[in-house]
């Protein structure tokens, strides 16, 4: 389930950099409050825009507000538009912002307030665009329930937009291009196993994968050349990859989301589309919408896979109403891989 939330405004917008997973400058977010059947108040999808496409864009901005929110139970839905005017007392892009207010209203969306602040730096003063007495200071975002919950499961929060899109970069081409050579004859006998149903040869890589796995949730991420280069070869295999697509924990979730990350970074162009989609399945699963857009946006050519997780991002599909469904189909693989053993002559 989302998070279940107090419509406090100031603990709404310190939790901002934890639902990014970064801080975000010159930007408007969106936040949006959910109600489910019960009643609950949650937090719903997360939406962050450039200020500047706010202003020349209203429209399309709202048009893709239509396509991300349209259909979600919403109780409210807040701005926080993040600049820093230096002082002024006048709030920045006010009249741009009345502008994509109005045609929110225009077309639905009548239950919003937008919410100026200058960073995300504690005890700042936050202000609200429509009543001047509506006021406050920012609650240290470090404190906030969301951010214990993201730094619980291994995230890192950034200090900005730049440096969260840095753990994207891949390493230099040579070396990719070297882990491709040494991975494209294991590829091929991946295959070949899946092929003919060589569950002995499919359960060592399995072990080896899961083996990676535990490894990093203690941080130790691999670095040998010919490591990468199995774990890349092994998960070409549709196998072996669908049954990593979900963990038995949300520590060994979070750990693999690190692995996969580090060896997309290290893949070359065969491998590059299919653990892009594995990165960004398993970020989306966790809940992490920020790293699994980055990826999908980063990669050129998606598989199937990628282009699913693209489409649950765009309909704004709760995790929660993906993952049972997908984790007993992994469970049921490895199953399929622990029982089918080769038989003994009689």
């Amino acid at each position: 389930m989302s998070e279940r939330i107090l419509l406090t405004d100031d603990k709404l917008l310190a939790a901002i950099p934890a639902l990014l997973g970064f801080s975000p400058a010159d930007a408007l977010v969106i936040v949006a409050a959910t109600v489910d059947s019960e009643g609950t108040v949650r937090m719903g999808p997360v939406n962050s825009f450039a200020l500047d496409t706010v202003a020349h864009q209203p429209v399309s901005v709202v048009a893709h507000l239509e396509r991300a929110l349209g259909d979600a139970p919403l109780r409210r839905i807040i701005g926080a538009v993040v600049h820093d005017n230096g002082g002024a007392a006048e709030l920045p892009y006010r009249a741009q912002l009345a502008t994509f207010t109005e045609c929110m209203r225009d077309c639905g969306f009548t239950n919003i307030e937008l919410l100026h602040v200058n960073s995300f730096t504690p005890g700042v003063t936050w202000s609200c665009y429509e009543e001047a007495d509506h006021t406050g200071t920012l609650t240290d975002p470090a404190v906030s329930p969301i951010t214990t919950h993201v730094i619980t499961q291994g995230r890192r929060i950034y200090d900005s937009r730049e440096d969260f899109l840095r753990q994207f970069t891949p390493v230099a081409a040579d070396i990719r291009e070297g882990i491709q050579a040494l991975a494209d004859p294991i590829a091929n006998e991946v295959d070949g196993e899946e092929f003919v149903s060589d569950f002995p040869r499919l359960r060592d890589r399995l072990t080896r994968l899961d083996d990676a796995v535990t490894a990093a949730t203690h941080g130790h991420l691999p670095a040998d050349d010919h490591v990468i280069a199995d774990l890349l070869a092994s998960l070409s295999g549709r196998f072996l990859r669908d049954i990593q697509l979900t963990q038995s924990s949300d520590e060994r979730a979070a750990a693999a989301q690190s692995l996969w990350l580090h060896l997309w970074r290290h893949a070359a162009h065969r491998y590059a589309p299919t653990m892009a989609g594995v990165v960004a399945m398993t970020a989306y699963l966790q809940r992490d919408g920020a790293t699994a857009g980055a990826v999908i946006d980063t990669e050129p050519q998606l598989t199937r896979l990628g282009q699913m997780v693209r489409a649950l991002l765009r309909h704004c599909v709760d995790p929660a109403t993906v993952l049972p469904g997908l984790a007993d189909i992994t469970r049921e693989l490895r199953a399929e891989a622990a029982t089918n053993r080769p038989q003994t002559e009689g």
